[in-house]
């Protein structure tokens, strides 16, 4: 679960791994209208040199945190998540590399939203990167800082699952506070809310 496991008694960083997951679950199946999706810790691993593996970033950024999401996935799999998004039609055609690469951006743009929406509500104020997309082995390039530039670093990494096709998810946080995680930590929100519209871009 947590690279993280030395603990402040007013924290628990298992919170936010649960913060993360459940709203990547949340978001993908409204994001998709497949609600059997599920989630579950990492079990595959994606050859990074797979010509089909391609990776999803976005960046949150506070005074006091660093946030990157990332999910890795391989066409074949992401085109079994975004089928129902577009319609039966397209998906009886075929989707493109183009839609499902905007499926999958789009994913990011929700989860990117639904962390940020949390960190405003416990009072960081956050700026949120536009989704990008790259391949597999660019992963290397989206690595944390070294550590002397924060205090805590957290990372947790899942799957989505639909059947035996999956989407890998990672969160990464570095934090240069660690009040900062008090403050997240300590504060529960609704995990259905839809007020993701009014984000601030870098």
């Amino acid at each position: 679960m947590a690279a993280a496991t030395s603990l402040e008694q007013d924290y628990n960083l298992s919170f936010v791994s649960d913060l993360c997951r459940e709203i990547s679950l949340k978001r993908i199946k409204r994001h998709s209208f497949i609600d059997i999706i599920t989630k579950g810790d990492k079990e595959r691993s994606i050859d990074p040199d797979e010509e089909s593996h391609w990776i999803s970033v976005i960046f949150l950024k506070s005074s006091e945190l660093r946030f990157s999401f990332k999910a890795q996935f391989v066409t074949d799999d992401a085109r079994q998540f975004a089928a129902n998004a577009y319609g039966e039609d397209l998906a009886k055609e075929g989707l493109s590399q183009r839609l499902i690469d905007e499926f999958i951006k789009e994913f990011c743009n929700l989860m990117g939203g639904g962390v940020k929406e949390h960190f405003e509500k416990s009072g960081l104020v956050t700026q949120i990167s536009l989704p990008l997309l790259t391949r597999g082995r660019d992963d290397v390039f989206f690595c944390p800082d070294h550590p002397e530039q924060y205090e805590e670093l957290f990372q947790d990494t899942w799957e989505l699952k639909l059947g035996d096709k999956s989407i890998i998810c990672q969160a990464i946080f570095e934090v240069y506070n660690k009040e900062s995680l008090s403050k997240i930590c300590n504060n529960v929100i609704d995990l259905d809310s839809e007020d993701d519209d009014h984000v601030e871009f870098f």
